[in-house]
C-alpha cells in the first residue's frame, strides 16, 4: 500500500522552531474561528431537542454574547493544545510543516504536493463511503430509531467546516503528539518509534471516540450499542486523520477530515 500513496512530508525541525509563534497564532485564529463557526448547528441541535413548550433561553441570547462566550472559552482550549504541539514538534517530529511552510523561505512544493493533496481527499472520500455502506447495512440488521431530528446540510457544513479545524488541532497536533512525547521521555530516545507513533494514534482516537459519545446521543438513546458503534466509526476515522497527520501534516489531516465530514454528513446523511 505504502508504494502507492505519496512520500511522507519532510520535517525542518528547525524551521518549525523559528516560525513557532507564528504557526501558534495563526492556529488558535483558526481554533477560534471554527469553534464561532459552529455556534448556528449548536444552537440548532438545542432547537430540536426542544420538547413541546419547552424554552431554551440559549436560542435567545444575542448572537454578539454567543460569539464572546465562545471566543473566550475556545481561545483559552486552543492555546493549550496548540502550545503542546507546536513545541513538542522537535522531539517528536510531527508539528505543522506545511503551515510553517507558509511563513519560510521554503520552495512551497514540498509541503503543498498535489499528490499528496488529492491522495487526503481521496481518502477522505473512500473512508467516509466505506462507513456509509456499513451503516446501511447496520440499518438492515440492527435498526436503530432516532430520537431527534438532525439538522440539515447547511448546518453539517458548519460543523464539518467547524470540527475538521478544531478536531485535528486538540486530537492530532495537542493529545497525539503529546503521547508520543510521554512516551518517547519515558523510552529516553532521541527520536520516537514507528510503535510510538501508533500508540500515539490509537490512543488519541479512543479519546476522539468517546468525546463523540454525547453527540451521538443527540440522535439516539445512549445503549450499549449505539456507544460500541459511535468509538468503533470514530476509532477508524481517528487512526486515519493520525496517519495522515504522521505522514503529511495537519493541514492535510484538516484536509481530510473536512472532506469526510462533508461526505458522510452532508451527502450521505447517516441520520436521517
Amino acid at each position: 500500500m505504502k508504494q502507492y500513496l505519496p512520500q511522507p512530508v519532510i520535517r525542518d525541525l528547525e524551521t518549525q522552531k523559528k516560525y513557532r509563534w507564528q504557526t501558534a497564532v495563526t492556529l488558535l485564529i483558526l481554533f477560534v474561528v471554527s469553534a464561532i463557526v459552529n455556534i448556528p448547528f449548536s444552537k440548532e441541535i438545542r432547537r430540536l431537542k426542544l420538547k413541546p413548550g419547552e424554552i431554551d433561553p440559549k436560542l435567545s441570547e444575542p448572537i454578539m454574547n454567543s460569539i464572546i462566550e465562545v471566543g473566550i472559552s475556545s481561545a483559552t482550549l486552543g492555546i493549550v493544545f496548540i502550545l503542546l504541539g507546536v513545541f513538542t514538534c522537535r522531539k517528536t517530529y510531527l508539528g505543522t510543516p506545511n503551515l510553517t511552510a507558509i511563513f519560510s523561505k521554503t520552495p512551497k512544493s514540498k509541503y503543498f504536493n498535489k499528490s499528496v493533496i488529492l491522495s487526503s481527499i481521496l481518502i477522505g472520500t473512500l473512508v467516509a463511503i466505506i462507513l456509509l455502506g456499513v451503516f446501511e447495512i447496520q440499518k438492515q440488521i440492527y435498526p436503530v430509531v432516532a430520537v431527534n431530528n438532525r439538522p440539515s446540510g447547511l448546518f453539517y457544513i458548519l460543523a464539518s467546516f467547524s470540527g475538521a479545524i478544531s478536531e485535528e488541532v486538540v486530537f492530532r497536533l495537542g493529545i497525539m503528539s503529546l503521547i508520543v512525547a510521554i512516551i518517547q521521555y519515558l523510552k529516553e530516545v532521541e527520536k520516537p518509534t514507528n510503535t510510538m507513533y501508533w500508540a500515539g494514534i490509537i490512543l488519541s482516537s479512543l479519546l476522539f471516540g468517546l468525546i463523540h459519545i454525547p453527540m451521538a446521543g443527540n440522535f439516539f438513546e445512549i445503549t450499549a450499542f449505539t456507544i460500541a458503534v459511535t468509538m468503533v466509526g470514530n476509532l477508524i476515522t481517528g487512526i486515519t486523520f493520525g496517519l495522515i497527520f504522521w505522514r503529511w501534516g495537519l493541514l492535510n489531516a484538516i484536509l481530510s477530515h473536512f472532506v469526510f465530514d462533508i461526505v458522510f454528513h452532508v451527502i450521505g446523511t447517516p441520520f436521517s
